[in-house]
């Protein structure tokens, strides 16, 4: 097969999925609207947000105005319903300066609250983490200290991301402290209180990771597992749900409601079908553009 034919093929398989993910969840939103019509909370989580695709940010922003009650993503498991709105909370990952830029504003206009996680090693310039080849991120800049203090003067929360954005399942346990101390120490002097949650580079994690960041500090960490939050997730293991600004309105709202925690039962069954088991390091799929 051809380089050319093996592009083709991919850009196939890809469309193919992202088809029997969203037939899935349509279906899995119509199961959870007939067994359970109680408020759900959902969190979801963007990266950089382009000036190309900020039409599609403000159209998805307008739609959780309107119709859910945002909360403050250290509150989703805490926070009260309101009435029978959905609750949903607002992340990004990353820090890049693109969403100081493109996606703050625009919270601001709704009034609405968000958390950014930062990797607190890679301030005020390009993302030195690994990334896929195609992935567009790698020209975006991190944001520096001093925009990272301003946000949180504006009332969004700041997060870590640790230091240096590793795959946490694969280092030592001297680097992990490193990554998750330093860095919760770094923006607490940025922002002047205790840094209290952490979203896992990669969206690795396990039982090990999991420990080492509770002692650490942390008391909330999120992962990129698309699952609802309820009284039962393990506070060190909640889900989020990955967006774009260039999915379908429709698409975000099966997303934001929480109806995308069908593509889980996918990968059951692709694991069980290829015998295979990839544990908690999952490639972040908003990566490949």
């Amino acid at each position: 097969m051809s380089s050319t034919e093996f592009s083709t093929f991919t850009v196939a398989v890809k469309y193919l999925k992202g088809v029997v993910e969203f037939v899935f969840a349509i279906s899995y939103a119509l199961i959870l609207y007939l067994i359970n019509k109680q408020p759900r909370r959902v969190v979801i989580y963007y990266h950089g947000i382009p000036k190309a695709e900020i039409t599609g940010f403000r159209t998805q922003m307008a739609y959780l105005a309107s119709n859910c009650s945002v909360i403050r993503p250290s509150e989703i498991k805490i926070a009260d319903s309101n009435g029978l709105n959905h609750l949903v909370a607002i992340t990004f990952d990353d820090a890049f300066l693109s969403v100081k830029e493109n996606a703050i504003p625009i919270l601001k206009e709704y009034g609405l609250p968000a958390a950014i996680f930062v990797p607190a090693g890679n301030l005020g310039q390009p993302p030195r983490w690994e990334m896929p080849e195609n992935c567009t991120n790698k020209n975006r800049t991190v944001m520096s200290k001093e925009q990272i203090a301003e946000l949180d003067n504006d009332g969004f929360e700041i997060f870590s991301h640790t230091v240096s954005h590793p795959v946490l399942t694969e280092i030592d346990n001297n680097k992990l402290q490193h990554e998750l101390t330093c860095s919760k120490i770094a923006l607490e002097k940025m922002v002047g209180y205790r840094v209290l949650a952490i979203s896992y580079p990669h969206g690795a994690h396990d039982s090990r990771v999991c420990s080492a960041a509770k002692e650490a500090g942390y008391k909330l960490g999120f992962t990129i597992e698309p699952q609802i939050v309820n009284n039962c997730t393990d506070d060190m293991q909640i889900g989020r749900f990955c967006v774009s600004p260039r999915d379908s309105l429709l698409k975000f709202k099966l997303k934001a409601t929480g109806a995308y925690q069908a593509t889980r039962l996918l990968k059951s069954i692709k694991r069980l079908i290829t015998g295979c088991s990839h544990g908690h390091r999952l490639l972040d799929s908003s990566y490949v553009i």
